[in-house]
């Protein structure tokens, strides 16, 4: 039977070898993104959009999946003008309402069922907290690189008890898409260079893509989010690629 002290020593052993492990690949810090990275939002996204549509249908007559198709559509255009602004929902639903003129008033006066978005408390990925304890305890720096918007983003982190981890949060500005710039900065702002950072997140092209491009060392999450726009482009060379977040120290091995 395993008494307190071997398990203590069980647990110096595994912290050392991780110390490590980082040590050898240069890594003085870690970058993460939040949202479907640390957190589920894409799932409080689909279910206030489904109910959208839902209530939308039963008021106007028309069917549950013409009414989701184009809400799908026109969210998907106004990301790529308006970024993840909560702005973008009343683009959203004039563009439903333009579309379905004899049912205007339904389509704008439901836009409250979709801010409902950001009063959820979302649910924190399986292990997000464990490792982030455990990185914590290594004494390797933590970094939280987030694209949404700021009172949002303090409020899930505040609901979730995520922010006492991080020695650095920066929220990217949600009328933009977050970019090479933004890790750049965030890296800059720790004192280190692209190469000493190891960054983490479920978007190719808003987290994986733009870090690399800047010489940091990248993990993906490509089975974090739901989103579409977020897995266009092609895979770094080297990135190490994750089923999920659980398995980042394990991974470590696969960096170059």
């Amino acid at each position: 039977m395993l008494t307190l002290g071997t398990m203590e020593k069980f647990q110096d052993r595994f912290f050392e070898e991780i110390r490590e492990n980082l040590k050898k690949l240069n890594i003085k810090a870690l970058f993460f993104d939040f949202d479907d990275t640390l957190i589920y939002t894409a799932e409080i996204f689909i279910k206030q959009m489904e109910e959208y549509a839902r209530v939308v249908a039963e008021e106007t007559g028309l069917s549950y999946e013409v009414v989701d198709e184009y809400l799908t559509k026109f969210n998907d255009e106004g990301f790529k003008t308006l970024g993840v602004n909560p702005v973008r929902w009343k683009d959203t639903v004039g563009r439903m309402a333009d579309q379905f003129p004899d049912h205007a008033e339904a389509m704008l006066r439901n836009i409250d069922i979709l801010m409902k978005i950001y009063g959820e408390v979302p649910r924190v990925r399986p292990g997000a907290k464990a490792i982030l304890e455990i990185l914590k305890t290594v004494g390797v720096k933590i970094v939280l690189v987030t694209h949404a918007n700021v009172e949002w983003t303090w409020k899930k982190l505040a609901d979730t008890g995520l922010g006492e981890y991080f020695d650095l949060i920066k929220i990217v500005d949600e009328n933009k898409h977050k970019g090479a710039e933004d890790w750049l900065e965030a890296i800059e702002e720790m004192g280190i260079l692209p190469g000493e950072a190891l960054a983490m997140g479920d978007s190719l092209n808003g987290d994986v893509i733009p870090a690399a491009s800047i010489g940091a060392r990248t993990m993906w999450l490509h089975k974090g989010s739901t989103w579409s726009m977020y897995r266009t482009g092609e895979v770094p060379e080297d990135t190490v690629l994750l089923d999920e977040i659980n398995q980042l120290l394990s991974a470590l091995e696969g960096l170059r």
